[in-house]
């Protein structure tokens, strides 16, 4: 059986192609586009099924379906969607419709092969399947018997990488043994630099351990795309891996080699290391690991730069190990340049008044747009103002008044706090739109409302945030989304649903970029509860049906939201019932939010990091006492919000 299948997202893609081979009796090819489909159907004389996913760029799956219907009658048609497709019923008609994630089970019998045997279709879990209180999301790789994906952690409201073992007759119980102990070894290391490992068991049959999830690239792989990073950032990949070596070594730990495809960069192009602690004793070669790692740190700097010397002469004395790297490193170092004091306050005081600037800018785009607005309505040009996002009006936000006194914090603690003023809201996807367009307007202005420890080189675009330009159309992302289609993966989403993927830097720049800052936990606190300590924002009774919370989520794309009436995010005015005394809203559930009080980490991982309050629409937890200090400031969530705050009343 010859399959096609088309997707314009590459993940989808290989999981699709993984679950269909490991069944067999099956060839398959795929394409991101519709054209690439199209010239890959006519070489192969057509394709006995084709799956395709509906909303591509700029051919989608319907148009797809409509050609090759006509050069190959004799194909059959899988859609496949995240996206209610009933008003296309027309054009479905004989088409199989499967709602993503798919099912193996359901992909399988939708294109007519066989089922696999049991031991085989068990040897892994689907995308989109449940394993114990992890959901899996996609498959970040393999490497031997252990397939690795990413996986929600529904109970702590984030993503880990889930780690799992193939799920086989053959496979011996010593490899299971094997596979146990070193997660305990790797889960018994405690360094900043290596990925923890949080938990490690064995659910229906299926052994495997999880880890922290860094978004990054690993060497390897900028290695493998020809690219030249900064020298700070390869010479900053040396001294850690360095470092971890010698740690190793210092605690008469094993581990096995380190590689450039351990050594992640993640959005700050900070390194982190795969945890490479392992049981059983083993002799590593620290010589070659030396020279394979200096090989590629020499692949990625530009000629002649400090890296590439670092590089050159780390490998001429490989064979005295990481022990080399450290001063190669510290010499080759490039000086920091201090900062002019008296130039930077200079371009504040620019700032500030561009700021000014921009703000009045705004209203006259606002006035502009609601012209527009009655000029399309009046043309009944309803169909392209909702395709440009113009359907929804963005929700306008104000600053709320939490009067000075004393409030009941915690436990019961009593705590007196001077009066300040909050946003009602969640900081929306339109809010958060106009940061960055100001930002793309003024780019020298950055630096102003960047935190003094925030990396260089980091941008205040949200993970997932953009479109990715590398494909050919570019892939939309979430803005794209919930401007076009009012959706994002399985769930609706507007230009009104609160900002998401947004790390600690990002929501510090925004708050700085509006004249405010963070919240205080006990601030944010104070907003939510009151002064009379509730435990939610109406009261001492728990209401789900009031609340955006984990109550009614479902990873299936057809249930989910039946309770509050949201299966993931909702405008940051709704639910109506998620209000506080003071008016604020949302503080009990739709995105957990960043605090500016900085907390020793949870999971003892050294070091202070932000304190996230609030519930989510990920987790059926939403006291207003519950406080987490687990996620570095980098890391973001699409849990993860914030709102601001003002010392000063609103003018």
């Amino acid at each position: 059986m010859k399959i096609l299948l088309v997707d314009d997202e590459a993940q989808v893609l290989e999981a699709w192609k993984t679950l269909l081979e490991a069944v067999g009796a099956c060839e398959v090819r795929i394409a991101a586009v519709g054209g690439d489909a199209l010239k890959e159907a006519r070489a192969w004389g057509g394709p006995d099924v084709l799956v395709t996913d509906v909303v591509m760029a700029p051919m989608d799956g319907l148009r797809l379906h409509e050609i090759l219907a006509k050069e190959f009658p004799a194909m059959r048609t899988v859609f496949v969607s995240g996206y209610d497709l009933s008003a296309y019923a027309g054009r479905l008609a004989g088409a199989t419709v499967l709602a993503k994630p798919i099912m193996v089970e359901d992909l399988t019998a939708a294109v007519g092969l066989t089922a696999a045997p049991a031991s085989a279709s068990q040897a892994y879990p689907a995308v989109g399947a449940t394993l114990g209180s992890y959901y899996l999301q996609e498959v970040a790789g393999r490497h031997g018997a252990v397939c690795d994906y990413l996986a929600w952690q529904q109970g702590m409201s984030r993503h880990v990488v889930l780690h799992l073992l193939v799920n086989h007759p053959a496979l011996p119980q010593e490899a299971i043994a094997e596979f146990l102990a070193d997660a305990r070894a790797k889960a018994a290391v405690t360094h900043p630099y290596l990925l923890a490992v949080h938990e490690a068991g064995e659910v229906n049959g299926h052994s495997f351990y999880t880890s922290d999830h860094v978004p990054g690239h690993t060497l390897a792989a900028y290695a493998e795309a020809a690219q030249t990073l900064d020298d700070r950032v390869l010479l900053n990949a040396l001294r850690t891996t360095a470092e971890v070596s010698g740690y190793f070594k210092e605690q008469g730990l094993s581990r096995r080699a380190i590689t450039p495809s351990d050594v992640v960069l993640d959005a700050a192009m900070r390194p982190r290391l795969s945890n490479v602690a392992q049981s059983a004793p083993e002799e590593t070669n620290e010589p070659a690991e030396v020279r394979t790692m200096a090989a590629t740190v020499a692949a990625l700097s530009a000629a002649d730069g400090p890296a590439a010397r670092a590089a050159s002469a780390l490998a001429a004395n490989a064979e005295q190990g990481w022990a080399a790297a450290l001063p190669l490193v510290a010499a080759a170092k490039p000086a920091v340049v201090p900062k002019d004091a008296e130039r930077l306050t200079a371009r504040a005081e620019k700032s500030r008044q561009l700021l000014d600037q921009a703000r009045e800018q705004q209203k006259k785009r606002l006035l502009v747009t609601a012209a527009l607005s009655c000029v399309l309505l009046a043309v009944g040009s309803l169909a392209l103002w909702k395709f440009l996002g113009g359907g929804t009006s963005a929700i306008v936000s104000r600053l709320v008044e939490v009067p000075a006194g004393e409030f009941v914090y915690g436990d019961g603690e009593k705590v007196s706090l001077p009066a300040f003023w909050i946003d009602e809201h969640e900081v929306s996807i339109a809010d958060y739109k106009e940061f960055l367009d100001y930002l793309e307007a003024n780019p020298g202005e950055a630096a102003q409302f960047a935190h003094p420890d925030m990396p260089q080189g980091k941008d205040h675009t949200p993970l997932d945030w953009a479109d990715i330009n590398q494909l050919d159309p570019p892939m939309p992302g979430y803005y794209t989304r919930a401007v076009r289609w009012k959706k994002y993966k399985d769930a609706a989403l507007d230009i009104n649903s609160p900002v998401f993927n947004v790390d600690w830097y990002d929501a510090y720049a925004y708050a700085k970029w509006k004249g405010r800052r963070l919240p205080t936990e006990q601030e944010w606190e104070k907003a939510a509860r009151g002064a009379d300590g509730r435990t939610y924002p109406w009261g001492n009774e728990e209401d789900p049906a009031r609340v955006s919370s984990g109550h009614d989520f479902d990873p299936d794309p057809k249930k989910g939201g039946d309770l509050d009436g949201y299966k993931r995010w909702s405008p940051v005015n709704l639910p109506p019932g998620d209000a506080g005394p003071y008016g604020v809203r949302g503080m009990a559930g739709n995105v957990s939010e960043w605090t500016a009080t900085m907390a020793p980490h949870e999971d003892g991982m050294g070091g202070e990091v932000p304190v996230i309050r609030g519930g989510n629409w990920g987790n059926p937890e939403h006291q207003l006492t519950r406080r987490r200090a687990v996620l570095d400031p980098l890391q973001p969530q699409d849990t993860l919000g914030f709102r601001t705050v003002s010392d000063t009343p609103p003018q």
